[in-house]
């Protein structure tokens, strides 16, 4: 009986120990997805208007307060003026303790070809222009900030047992060209 207990508690530890590894690796990979997406955002932003005359085209916004489109020119590695634009496209939605979670897929175009794509499982993303003094603005000839914010999620575990884990990011950036 008393070797029993102790296989049982063993057993028990064991399995306790490899679901929380589980649950790191997951929320290790949420985390460096999401960072990788914004180093290279952070650099191709500040870019804005670099070697052209325009610069911000189209921020649109959905209902949920989600930029759904946010179109940019800049000077590409040819010395070319190009379109850029970053474009949030809903995936799937995931319930959790009846609450849904809608999540998406931010997709890049060039010159409105598709030219890349970040993670499929974004619940928020939200870039927001700010004047000088660092008030939102919806005018592109006041803007001079870019505040950024992202959400990566991925849900995690059996259907009766299920929960959301979130990796968090933002910044604030100044691109040289708003001026």
């Amino acid at each position: 009986m008393i070797s029993g207990c102790v296989i049982l508690m063993v057993v028990s530890t064991q399995f306790n120990a490899q679901r929380s590894s589980v649950e790191q690796s997951i929320a290790y990979g949420a985390k460096a997805q999401i960072l990788q997406m914004a180093d290279m955002m952070e650099q191709e932003l500040l870019l804005i208007g670099e070697g052209t005359d325009d610069t911000i085209e189209t921020v649109t916004e959905n209902d949920a307060g989600e930029t759904v489109e946010f179109t940019f020119h800049r000077e590409d590695d040819g010395g070319s003026d190009i379109e850029v634009s970053y474009q949030l496209v809903e995936t799937e939605s995931i319930e959790i303790d009846d609450e849904e979670t809608q999540l998406y897929r931010l997709d890049r175009y060039e010159d409105g070809v598709i030219d890349g794509g970040g993670s499929s499982t974004m619940s928020h993303f939200r870039i927001t222009m700010l004047d000088a003094s660092g008030t939102e603005t919806a005018s592109v000839a006041s803007a001079r900030l870019l505040r950024l914010a992202a959400v990566n999620a991925y849900a995690h575990g059996d259907t009766e047992d299920m929960f959301l884990y979130e990796s968090y990011w933002g910044l604030t950036i100044r691109p040289m060209n708003l001026e």
